[in-house]
């Protein structure tokens, strides 16, 4: 019986021993430069001066980061969310710079400031398309990654920028407030 149970105890340590060293290396930390490019499906929203609704939109964002550490990262993020509709093109674009926390390995949340501006294109071509003037932007995000490599990872994202557009008044307040919403899938590469 207790040659039995020395014989177990030595197969269990072997195989505990073989199992442990079977497990794949955790993937690197991500430091460094990351490029992205993520779309999303989501609303622009108007309040103000000759606006006051939504309507739903598609978008792109283009993000360049490069993380200092592990967990704090600097980017700048070009992103624009657009609505069709009888050849008429409605798109409110956010750019922005900002910082990216990590606080955990897969989670990424960032915040910006930037600028913002609208267009309004009618017919195929774009060549009859009216612009705004730039405005004062906020945006933030969150990230969560679903699938990761040693070099990638695919995330799901939600987020929201914000324009601010004209103060005739003078009351400090935005005439009109623009913002985009989103939710979507994200690739990003960081294997430099």
């Amino acid at each position: 019986m207790r040659r039995s149970l020395s014989s177990i105890v030595s197969i269990s340590a072997v195989l505990a021993s073989a199992a442990a060293r079977a497990q794949p290396a955790p993937p690197p930390e991500r430091l460094g430069l990351e490029l992205a490019v993520g779309l999303d499906a989501g609303n622009i929203f108007c309040k103000g001066q000759g606006c006051d609704g939504f309507t739903e939109a598609g978008g792109l964002d283009l993000n360049v980061a490069y993380f200092l550490r592990r967990e704090i990262g600097l980017y700048l993020e070009g992103w624009v969310m657009a609505h069709t509709e009888s050849d008429v093109t409605i798109a409110h674009y956010v750019n922005t710079v900002g910082v990216k926390w990590r606080p955990f390995p897969v989670i990424t949340v960032q915040v910006g400031v930037g600028e913002s501006h609208a267009t309004l294109a009618y017919g195929s071509s774009f060549q009859n398309q009216a612009r705004t003037d730039n405005a004062f932007a906020l945006m933030g995000a969150a990230a969560f990654d679903v699938v990761r490599s040693r070099t990638w990872a695919v995330a799901v994202e939600v987020r929201a920028g914000n324009g601010f557009y004209g103060d005739r008044d003078g009351d400090g307040q935005a005439d009109t407030v623009g913002r985009n919403v989103g939710v979507g899938a994200t690739f990003t590469y960081f294997g430099f």
